[in-house]
């Protein structure tokens, strides 16, 4: 599982949590940092909507251009369009900021 999130101490909790629940899981901050992250392929991207360096769009471009457009992505923001614009990104799911982290675990199991 592939968590791309630009706030280390969220990274750190979602990664520590999901490891937890029993899943491998790998933090980056942008899309810099995504190449050494995609292989093997993720079975989950994780991927907060508004990123400080990058952007959704481009970590959603990488994972496609390498042949991983079947991979579940659960797209994460307080942005009040984030219905409209994980539709506009095509991903599997969303979830707003912040959540019950039951809430996050019932969609993580259901997406992977």
């Amino acid at each position: 599982m592939l968590v791309v999130e630009d706030d280390s101490d969220i990274a750190s909790l979602l990664s520590e949590i999901l490891e937890n629940e029993g899943y491998d899981t790998a933090a980056v901050s942008d899309s810099d940092d995504l190449k050494g992250q995609l292989d093997p392929h993720p079975d989950l991207i994780v991927l907060d909507l508004r990123l400080t360096r990058g952007s959704a769009e481009q970590i959603l471009a990488a994972v496609r251009a390498r042949g991983m457009g079947n991979v579940p992505v659960l797209l994460l923001s307080a942005a009040g369009d984030l219905a409209e614009r994980a539709k506009e990104l095509g991903v599997s799911e969303y979830l707003a900021k912040p959540f019950e982290l039951d809430e996050l675990l019932v969609v993580v199991r259901r997406l992977t």
